[in-house]
């Protein structure tokens, strides 16, 4: 197993965690999304916790009845632009410096892309680089370093993120719903189901000549 192999695992692992943490304080559930999602969002702490992995998982939570989807919609997309929100001034107030800080100093390729997406898409590469992975981590601090308008910026990382945030639920949503539907799932049935087919009657059938009589339903 490659070292990129344990790390999706250990990723993977945490966010699981994470997930029943979240399940565990459902009346926190709003708070610990919106730091989650903020701590996701903040360059060089957002390459370092699985946030995406749990963030996504909560759309299980929603579609089972534990979480409220609009609590959990506006906690992901409020941290979201906030965590991006505060990349950008970090990149606007410490420039280069910030690229010499682990884990960027590891990755400079990193750096590169998100660099050469910016320049290849100008500000809307702050909305695309929301839906591409890394890229993510890296482009709100590049459009603070540049010195892209402050009021454009926060049009496309709104913009973006009220997008993103059920793009982002929808996989665990549809998850959970496939496997409730399939009737693997611990829930009940609605009442309403089972009153649809009331019990028939029990009635015996008609003798047949030569054949012994069955008395059994």
């Amino acid at each position: 197993m490659t070292f990129t192999d344990l790390a999706a695992q250990s990723l993977a692992t945490q966010g699981t965690a994470l997930v029943g943490f979240i399940e565990a304080h459902a009346d926190w559930a709003g708070a610990i999304l919106f730091l989650i999602a903020f701590a996701e969002g903040v360059t060089v702490v957002g390459l370092l916790i699985p946030g995406v992995v749990a963030l996504t998982a909560t759309g299980a939570l929603v579609a089972a009845g534990v979480l409220e989807f609009w609590t959990v919609y506006a906690a992901i997309a409020g941290g979201t632009i906030l965590g991006d929100a505060t990349s950008y001034w970090l990149g606007r107030i410490f420039g280069e410096r910030l690229f010499r800080l682990w884990p960027f100093s590891k990755r400079p390729a990193l750096r590169q892309r998100g660099e050469a997406f910016f320049h290849r898409h100008g500000g809307k590469s702050v909305f695309l680089a929301r839906f591409v992975g890394p890229l993510r981590a890296v482009v709100p601090t590049v459009a603070g370093m540049v010195a892209m308008p402050h009021r454009q910026f926060q049009t496309f990382n709104i913009l973006s993120a009220v997008i993103w945030a059920p793009l982002l639920m929808s996989p665990g949503h549809l998850a959970w719903t496939g496997y409730d539907a399939s009737g693997l799932g611990d829930r009940a049935a609605p009442a309403g189901r089972l009153e649809q087919s009331p019990p028939r009657p029990c009635g015996l059938a008609p003798p047949i000549a030569g054949a012994p009589a069955d008395d059994r339903c």
